[in-house]
């Protein structure tokens, strides 16, 4: 295996434990960006507890990582897309794009997790990641489901989760870019 995949690999490893523990970055510094909210249609009702997870899942990047960007995207009034960047290394950058899914019920959730393709994804339960610290702290209560298959894909260098923490489904998707 090449020497810059293997170094790639383990930027992605290290990358999905960052996110699984919420660790703070050694790189971080106190830069930070201002968080975009533009919506598709500007009339449109957005889930309160969704937005407000939104902005929750902003603190916890911000205060855990270096974020370089964070853009957000409402899809509908209870789909919304947030694309990130923040700093690996001095050199390398993740680029993050996750699609956040509020269902009415904990089932209905449940339900969409076990309808997805998850071919290759290794599932992990009572993990601590961002999400689950943002759910936790809008909920105000530890998410009674939090479960969370990942796949690690050498060929294409790409990390990919889908996470469920109770009635909120992350779909999301890494990849890392040199400076």
């Amino acid at each position: 295996m090449n020497t810059s995949y293997k170094t790639l690999f383990l930027a992605f490893v290290v990358v999905g434990a960052v996110l699984v523990a919420g660790c703070t970055s050694p790189f971080s510094n106190n830069t930070s960006p201002t968080p975009s909210t533009a919506t598709s249609q500007p009339s449109e009702q957005h889930d309160a507890f969704l937005s407000q997870f939104a902005s929750s899942l902003y603190g916890q990047f911000k205060n855990s990582t270096t974020l370089i960007s964070w853009d957000v995207k409402w899809r509908n009034a209870t789909t919304v897309n947030v694309q990130l960047q923040y700093n690996l290394t001095a050199t390398t950058s993740i680029n993050d794009n996750q699609t956040i899914i509020r269902f009415k019920t904990i089932d209905d959730a449940t339900n969409y997790v076990q309808s997805l393709d998850k071919s290759g994804y290794v599932l992990t339960t009572n993990v601590t990641s961002l999400q689950a610290k943002a759910y936790q702290l809008v909920a105000r209560h530890a998410p009674t489901v939090h479960e969370e298959y990942t796949k690690i894909t050498i060929q294409n260098l790409a990390y990919d989760s889908i996470k469920q923490i109770d009635n909120i489904v992350t779909l999301e998707t890494l990849s890392t870019s040199r400076s």
